[in-house]
């Protein structure tokens, strides 16, 4: 039995703005996806004012839509107990788990 599917293929930005046009769920986290999808790889996004939940639920969008091994959000504590966060591509295995 053969099944055959309407695809297409279209960048991620493209593909996640038309899911969210649909009236699909979107993460609060997703304009960050869609503007890593579109820097260079020499580029990084630098957030600022983070709460600690919001770095995990930025690491788990991005890990999840662009694989470990290709992005890395790195994090750093500042005053006022808020979070500094960049995002960028992943470097070789650069911070990687081993087994991840």
């Amino acid at each position: 039995m053969e099944t055959q599917f309407d695809m297409e293929v279209k960048s991620a930005g493209e593909a996640s703005r038309e899911i969210a046009s649909q009236g699909g769920r979107q993460s609060a986290y997703q304009p960050v996806a869609l503007k890593y999808a579109e820097i260079g790889d020499d580029e990084a996004i630098v957030l600022r004012e983070l709460g600690q939940n919001d770095v995990q639920n930025l690491r788990n969008l991005l890990y999840r839509k662009f694989g470990k091994r290709n992005v890395i959000v790195r994090s750093a504590k500042q005053e006022e107990g808020e979070y500094l966060a960049v995002v960028r591509e992943r470097e070789g295995n650069e911070y990687l788990r081993s087994g991840e």
